[in-house]
């Protein structure tokens, strides 16, 4: 997929324009791809895997859940195999530029970096609206009302 189709099918995954398609595209890349040095889009990911985390804190705090019951909710949403599966429900997966090296296939590490690098993406790209991240995580279903994918 070119990089226009890339962005152009993730803001529809989204539901969201981005003001800067280069932060979405460097969200896309996998460590390896060639754009955004040799680390891709990881800097993004470690944003986007803290502002998730804080959302969903945040939320499961405001339902009145107890603090245990906060972290086992959002380590189950947060963790890489739950990322990586909603990349491929979702269709992100496809819009990844990948390691050539890879021959086309995403790791569940690579496409869990690449939902939390979008998030980053988001976050930046909207003056770090916190509420407009909360908004995508509840398309791509990484909410705390109660499910995931």
């Amino acid at each position: 997929m070119s990089k226009q189709q890339s962005i152009a099918a993730l803001e529809g995954i989204l539901a969201y324009s981005f003001e800067d398609p280069n932060i979405s595209w460097l969200a896309l890349q996998a460590a390896g791809s060639g754009i955004g040095g040799p680390d891709g889009n990881k800097t993004l990911a470690m944003i986007g895997d803290a502002i998730m985390k804080f959302i969903l804190v945040v939320d499961l705090a405001k339902r009145g859940l107890s603090r245990g019951a906060i972290d086992s909710t959002t380590q189950l949403i947060v963790s890489n195999n739950n990322v990586a599966q909603v990349c491929n429900d979702t269709g992100i997966t496809q819009c990844i530029n990948g390691n050539p090296s890879q021959l086309g296939v995403q790791s569940p590490k690579t496409r869990a970096a690449t939902v939390e690098a979008i998030l980053a993406a988001v976050f930046q790209d909207s003056g770090n609206d916190i509420d407009e991240v909360r908004r995508v995580m509840n398309i791509l279903g990484l909410n705390a009302l109660g499910g995931t994918g």
